[in-house]
Formats: C-alpha cells, structure tokens, sequence
C-alpha cells in the first residue's frame, strides 16, 4: 500500500508543479490590461526557429532620474545583486506606456510591471537596465523584415497584457 501512494505521488508532484507554474500567466491573460509598449531595434530570424522577433523595449532602459531613492539605495549597497524593482507606468503622448518611476516596493494601486535591474550605469550614461522577462515573440512567417523595418523608424510596438505587475506578450505590430 506505501509503495502504490510513493509511486503516485512522485507522479502526481511533477505533474502538479508544471499545472501550476501556468497559473499565473493564464491568470494575467485573463485579467490583465492591454497595453502598448514602444519598441526599439529588434532582429527578424533564427535559422532554426523561423521569424521571430526579439523584443527590446524602450520601458527596459529607464533614466536614473527616473529612479526611486530606495531604489538608488538598493543599488549601491549591493552593486552586483539583481534587485526587483517595479516600473509604473503611465500613457504617452502617442498611447503607447512609458515609464514614469522605478520604485523598490510593490505598488497598491495602478499599472506597473515587476521586473529586475540587471545592470546599472553610473552617472556618465544615467540609465539602468531592466529585465521584464518580456524577450522573444514569434511571428508569421516573412514577416519578421517588416517588423525590424518598423521597429528601426520608431513605429513597432509591443502589445502587452499587465495583471498585478505580471506581463505577458501577446503580439507584436508596426503601425
């Protein structure tokens, strides 16, 4: 009787961990808000993938002017760490999201996007880096050209679904 419960449950664990390591991105793709994010270069192909586009968004490299103290704090007592940190945002001029402050605690309220400080400049760039997890998205075939030609005018954006700091990409389009 022990051995049939051990022999299900090392079947059962596995296979519960993988069930719920889905939950939280369904969950942001059932609630979250969509959002547009600007795009910067991206690279169209991959020889054994086919056309996708890596994603480099301008919200991923944020002036230090931008930066909570707490943040900057964060940072300089612990130089090599990765810090999470959370972007809020707030609509552009053109309706796409932009940062308007990186701050080191979860906010109550609003739209923000959770993510970590890779690499932080120090005052001759004023910039830090940040990762949001959001990287790769693969397109339609032959379509890939025509996304890094946009995205090097400044028209491509990425189209992204945000729940409680969560994101999700869920496309990718050139205006």
């Amino acid at each position: 009787m022990r051995n049939g419960f051990q022999k299900t449950a090392a079947f059962a664990v596995p296979f519960l961990i993988l069930i719920a390591m889905t939950i939280p991105p369904l969950m942001t793709l059932a609630f979250g808000k969509e959002i547009d994010l600007q795009m910067k270069a991206v690279d169209p192909t991959d020889a054994f993938r086919g056309d996708y586009v890596t994603v480099n968004l301008e919200a991923e490299t944020v002036p230090s002017s931008r930066l909570d103290n707490q943040v900057i704090q964060k940072i300089k007592r612990h130089e090599n760490e990765k810090h999470t940190v959370y972007a809020v945002l707030k609509k552009g001029k053109n309706g796409s999201y932009v940062v308007d402050k990186v701050v080191a605690k979860k906010p109550a309220y609003g739209l923000y996007l959770r993510g970590t400080i890779d690499m932080y400049w120090g005052s001759a760039d004023n910039a830090a880096v940040i990762d949001y997890h959001l990287d790769r998205y693969f397109v339609p075939e032959n379509s890939g050209k025509q996304l890094e030609n946009a995205s090097a005018q400044g028209k491509a954006q990425a189209v992204v679904k945000v729940w409680r700091g969560r994101a999700v990409l869920v496309n990718v389009k050139a205006e």
